[in-house]
């Protein structure tokens, strides 16, 4: 074997002696942990009626919305708890009270494995409630650990306790490690499934370890690219790395690959050159190098078309996504990358047709908020995922190698730096992080509404994110994938002034012959049949304008601004509705405004009475051979009044 075979079969960097992730267990830790688990799950089988349950009101409270909720396992056992049905789509949240397992009428604390074993075994077809239930035991552990371990906590017995950091304090990539919660209504919100113990502690985000990637020379025609930008005739796809690792990481990259090269091929200096032109480069994971890569890659690596070449020395964290990565060196682009890790039930691959659609979907958006007025007033900007690099699985399969792992498992997306949006005044902010709780119970934005009001600063918050979604449905038919995590909010000391969009490789939805700009139609990268065999809901185009809809309304609504009003209600007694009043305000106030698109708003109508959502826990139960989805009442069409926000 060569020897940069030997090299790029090394482990990663030697754990700590300590293993910190061995740390004892603490019972509050893991009982706090536990019901959260446990609470997700109930409230999600409830909510996408998977499984029967009653509910009364809870005559022990004064809280006269305050409901007992009570679910029938077996003729001896049922499951109690407290919360409230609410008015935002009507979600069920249990509250802060543990669920109780009863027996023969004694109650005692609820244990997951009782939750298996008494409701999830007993449901009936559900073929894949093995790998759901591997997913919740994984949430458990890594929950716990990250309870346990992350710096980020304020807690007795942890070795390194911290105060919860002053928001202002906070960058955004900081933030991005900082905001631990996950997934607020997906029960595996933090399954991982793939990384060990030692694997979530180095590479999870809430921990903030540096991280290395690992760069590969790629001969050319495997490789296949696409940027949002037009490259000088000087300028090539490595010349752009170059800039982005520094000039002095590159060339030692490129050194190596001539001395491996030279070293198997015993070639003149000239001929080094030429062979090492014949390589492109790309960065992964250094955990899916090490666990998919190196055995996916093999007969690759064996012929020399895949060169490891280590690391460049460059320190990246992880973003709450865990594949994205923020480089440590300020500005630098965030990095995406292909990860065959099953987190909240998907698996975190970057398949081909997604890598080449991202900087197509780039250039797109951007061509049109360009030459139009009104997107230019609100503001609408988007963190441009501005080049794509994967690894070409067509010609490999032509060349008859099948390996399962090579679809989607060698891929690279880099995405702008919010810092180019900002101006000197302005920081950024994750969307999520607007309902987030820190470890001692205080809510991470109350100086901001200290400072403003909990009504001014809704208000604007709800202002400057609904318009901009709300003028790309209705001004030119595009539905964004804008849940909570693929929104940047920009304030300045604050108070919200504008919103990012990012994440959009996959997460656009439309209509061809009701956009605005048919001239500016793009062609995209075809999404192979058996990737949508496998996920029915991964498409761009649809002749479905109610499903357009609902993919604006399911994501800004449901999943983020419901999140949000809940909190608003349960931690500052800011009603639900009026909470919902005022978005209704805002979409009533943009129609008003805009009557040259009337047409579209009651085709794209996010005043139905009803929605459409993606049912997660049927999903992850029963699969989507029957796509799981759920009719939701819309709390805006309780709320629709024509004034002025």
């Amino acid at each position: 074997m060569h020897n940069h075979k030997v090299e790029q079969n090394t482990s990663r960097v030697d754990m700590d002696v300590t293993k910190p992730w061995q740390a004892p267990i603490d019972h509050r830790v893991r009982q706090r942990a536990e019901q959260r688990v446990i609470k997700q799950l109930l409230q999600a089988l409830l909510y996408e009626n998977i499984i029967e349950f009653k509910y009364a009101s809870a005559d022990s409270s004064n809280d006269k919305a305050l409901l007992d909720f009570t679910i029938k396992a077996t003729d001896n056992v049922n499951y109690r708890a407290q919360g409230y049905i609410h008015y935002s789509f009507d979600i069920i949240r249990f509250n802060d009270f543990n669920v109780q397992r009863v027996v023969d009428g004694n109650a005692c604390d609820a244990i997951l494995e009782h939750v298996i074993s008494d409701i999830l075994l007993n449901i009936a077809d559900a073929s894949l409630k093995d790998s759901f239930i591997k997913e919740l035991r994984h949430t458990l552990v890594n929950e716990t650990q990250a309870q346990r371990l992350s710096p980020n906590l304020s807690m007795p017995n942890v070795p390194t306790p911290n105060a919860p950091a002053p928001i202002d304090v906070l960058t955004y990539e900081q933030l991005e490690g900082y905001l631990m919660a996950g997934h607020p209504y997906h029960p595996c919100f933090k399954s991982r499934i793939g990384f060990d113990l030692q694997d979530n502690y180095d590479y999870g985000p809430e921990f903030g370890q540096n991280i290395e990637v690992v760069w590969l020379a790629v001969k050319k025609e495997l490789l296949v690219s696409n940027t949002a930008f037009e490259f000088s005739s000087a300028t090539t796809l490595n010349e752009w790395i170059k800039d982005y690792v520094d000039v002095d990481n590159y060339e030692a990259l490129n050194d190596k690959l001539k001395r491996i090269l030279a070293t198997t091929n015993d070639k003149s200096e000239a001929n080094e050159d030429e062979d090492a032109n014949a390589y492109g480069l790309i960065p992964a994971h250094p955990w899916q190098w090490q666990n998919t890569l190196i055995l996916a890659l093999q007969p690759l690596i064996d012929t020399q078309e895949v060169i490891y070449l280590g690391s460049t020395g460059n320190q990246y964290r992880a973003q709450q996504s865990i594949r994205s990565l923020s480089m440590l060196q300020a500005d630098k682009a965030y990095l995406k990358l292909s990860m065959h890790l099953i987190n909240t039930s998907s698996t975190r691959i970057l398949a081909k047709h997604t890598v080449m659609n991202a900087t197509v979907v780039t250039t797109w958006l951007n061509q049109l908020v360009a030459e139009d007025e009104t997107a230019q007033a609100l503001q609408i900007a988007f963190l441009g995922e501005t080049v794509g690099i994967s690894l070409d699985h067509e010609v490999l399969q032509r060349r008859g190698y099948q390996h399962p792992d090579i679809y989607g498992g060698l891929g690279a997306i880099w995405r702008e730096n919010v810092s180019q949006y900002l101006s000197t005044n302005q920081k950024a902010f994750p969307l999520n992080g607007v309902s987030y709780i820190n470890t001692d119970g205080s809510t991470l934005i109350d100086p901001w509404l200290n400072k403003y009001s909990v009504e001014d600063w809704t208000a604007q918050l709800i202002k400057v994110t609904v318009a901009p979604v709300l003028h790309l449905l209705f001004g030119h038919g595009i539905a964004l994938e804008c849940h909570a995590q693929n929104i940047v909010l920009v304030h300045e000391d604050g108070f919200p002034v504008k919103v990012l969009l990012k994440d959009l490789h996959d997460g656009v939805r439309y209509s061809p012959k009701h956009l605005t700009r048919q001239d500016l139609i793009p062609s995209f990268h075809s999404l192979p049949a058996a990737h949508a065999a496998l996920n029915r809901g991964s498409f761009i185009e649809t002749d479905d304008t109610d499903g357009i809809r609902d993919m604006t309304v399911a994501c800004l609504f449901f999943v983020a601004f419901a999140d949000i009003a809940v909190f608003m209600q349960t931690h500052y007694h800011y009603p639900e509705a009026v909470f919902w009043q005022q978005v209704a305000d805002c979409v009533t106030d943009y129609q008003n405004r805009h009557p040259e698109h009337e047409a579209r708003f009651e085709l794209f109508d996010v005043f139905a009475k009803q929605t459409r959502i993606e049912s997660l826990a049927k999903r992850r139960l029963f699969g989507d051979q029957v796509f799981p989805i759920k009719y939701i009442n819309n709390p805006l069409a309780k709320s629709r009044v024509q004034t002025q926000c």
